[in-house]
């Protein structure tokens, strides 16, 4: 099934990296032929008395400043060879970019990331995060701090070459590489597919998520033969490893339909170990331009602990990331 977002909401920060968001979003918007949105959120600003107080700026000084970023976000509107439109707001970014992308319908968000990493991630966050784990369409996570910081909207630069998909044959990996395919279709870019196989140790699919795929090797397997072939993986008898990764690979493959093959050579591989660590260094060495990977859970617990392959591989990651998620009504 190919997906072509028809509406892509640029979030705009006026940082040294709004020059990148722009030219993805006005990639996206021409190949795809779909409106693009500008958007910027006036953060609540806390301003302190000569006593050392807080308050609230006052409406006036709001106001001013909605009408600066509109003024800003017009003439980068007009400075686009794209249709689009602008949306300036007040509140806390994130909430307001998930909220105005829900409520408007959009396909795909577009935002930059201004780095760091660790503890200091998690202690203070950023916008991208929590957008990752509450927006119920894809987002776009562009690294500022290492991706073409002299791109600018309209170069004849070609964004994307090489796209790789991370595939663990869950249904949020299944929708992450019907978007990888039609974007290196789109794009007429070089297509990956990478399954990762982690340490026994570490195993967390249920036999669902192995089962439950299209047709191929895996249709009649159950947990204890998933589980009994990797179990021995690392053991000396290298004939049940043999017999998994070949299951794995020929399983990658089925995944892309024949007719692809007329515009692009997919590249199919299995690897071992931590799975962000695995995508990371595979993507590093075959010089991928984006890695798509989907977002697994929708529970409270599951949208704000950090922690997960997807939000490890952003928080790393050298190239543009884009996270996708089912919505309610394709499960």
């Amino acid at each position: 099934m190919r997906i072509i977002p028809k509406k892509i909401l640029c979030a705009i920060d006026f940082s040294d990296f709004t020059n990148l968001t722009l030219s993805y979003g006005q990639a996206l918007a021409k190949e795809f032929e779909a409106g693009l949105t500008l958007c910027h959120v006036v953060s609540n600003m806390v301003l302190m008395s000569s006593a050392g107080q807080a308050y609230i700026a006052s409406e006036k000084i709001e106001a001013e400043r909605r009408q600066d970023a509109a003024s800003r976000l017009e003439e980068m509107a007009k400075a686009l060879d794209v249709a689009s439109e602008i949306i300036v707001t007040t509140g806390h970014p994130a909430d307001e970019l998930a909220r105005i992308a829900q409520e408007s319908n959009m396909d795909m968000v577009v935002a930059a990331t201004h780095g760091g990493s660790g503890v200091k991630r998690f202690l203070i966050g950023s916008v991208t995060d929590r957008l990752v784990k509450t927006l119920t369409c894809p987002l776009l996570v562009l690294h500022g701090d290492a991706l073409l910081p002299d791109v600018l909207p309209g170069d004849k630069k070609k964004l994307l070459n090489r796209i790789l998909v991370g595939c663990d044959f869950s249904p949020d990996s299944q929708l992450a590489f019907q978007y990888g395919l039609s974007l290196a279709q789109e794009f007429e870019t070089e297509l990956l597919l990478a399954h990762v196989v982690r340490p026994t140790e570490h195993i967390e699919f249920s036999s669902a998520d192995y089962i439950k795929v299209q047709e191929g090797d895996y249709l009649g397997w159950n947990r204890s033969d998933y589980l009994g072939l990797t179990k021995n993986a690392n053991e000396p008898d290298g004939q049940r490893k043999d017999t998994l990764m070949q299951r794995l690979e020929r399983q990658l493959a089925r995944m892309v339909p024949e007719d692809s093959t007329h515009w692009c050579t997919p590249v199919t591989a299995v690897l071992e170990g931590e799975p962000y660590q695995e995508l990371l260094r595979f993507a590093e060495k075959n010089k991928v331009d984006l890695i798509v990977l989907g977002v697994r859970g929708h529970s409270l617990l599951e949208k704000f602990l950090v922690g997960s392959t997807t939000d490890r591989v952003i928080s790393r990651a050298e190239c543009p990331v884009l996270a996708v998620r089912q919505n309610d009504t394709e499960k």
